[in-house]
């Protein structure tokens, strides 16, 4: 349904894929989300140190692989070759990190919309984005609309935008700031990402007043995601996206 600013978003959008039921960011947890009927899927992006750009959210390979150290210093041969599933469960032993080509490649198999999270160090912010969106850019399909591109680095977000100016962008907050931090952080944005817990009814229709669609994450309690919709949040991020669960 139309949802202001992005109106192909769906109102609920699988955290890291169906990350409750299958390890996160995985394109098991990718496939699970869509088996499930979502329609929108979030993952995280980062860079290794010989340049691919993976599906992790921590800058570290410890709590999701079976990897030690950081990403951003891990040649792609070393985590292509990590076991990405068997911390979560046996049954997805042997899952790998994927690459964003491959989430893409996935999405289009399966009709997905996505947002995608651009993290990086301080020092490699611009360059990882750039090679997010360029990379984008070259494997989205052209007859989908573009991912939603989000980061709560807005350096980020202002290196996409110059690379690639008609993806939409959202900002990521722990909470809404002020209007003149808003307007500086969230510039040329079309979305803010606040966390449900710090959400309030006034903060989510300061923004919306402000032509934001809000995004609130991650919300697992159906009954605060009905309090959220009664605000106007547009969308939740949660780990269970199946719809029968927010209806």
């Amino acid at each position: 349904m139309p949802q202001g600013p992005l109106p192909w978003l769906n109102p609920v959008i699988a955290h890291r894929g169906a990350s409750g039921s299958a390890p996160e960011n995985t394109l098991a947890a990718i496939r699970r989300a869509a088996d499930l009927g979502a329609h929108w899927v979030e993952v995280d992006v980062r860079q290794t140190a010989t340049g691919e750009l993976v599906l992790l959210h921590d800058a570290t390979l410890d709590r999701t692989t079976n990897g030690r150290g950081k990403v951003a210093e891990t040649s792609y041969e070393t985590v292509a070759a990590l076991d990405a599933g068997a911390w979560f469960a046996p049954e997805f032993a042997g899952e790998r990190v994927p690459t964003l080509a491959a989430f893409v490649a996935l999405c289009t198999e399966r009709g997905l919309f996505a947002n995608v999270e651009i993290k990086a160090e301080a020092e490699r912010e611009e360059a990882v984005a750039e090679a997010v969106v360029t990379l984008l850019q070259d494997l989205w399909p052209n007859a989908k609309p573009p991912p939603l591109i989000s980061a709560s680095q807005p350096r980020i977000l202002r290196k996409a935008a110059l690379v690639v100016p008609d993806f939409p962008r959202g900002l990521i907050v722990r909470d809404v700031p002020n209007e003149v931090v808003l307007a500086e952080r969230a510039s040329g944005c079309v979305s803010v990402h606040p966390n449900a817990d710090l959400l309030t009814k006034a903060k989510t229709e300061f923004l919306l007043a402000g032509g934001y669609a809000v995004l609130a994450y991650t919300v697992n309690d159906p009954e605060r995601a009905r309090v959220l919709r009664g605000w106007g949040v547009n969308a939740i991020f949660t780990d269970y996206p199946e719809p029968e669960r927010w209806r």
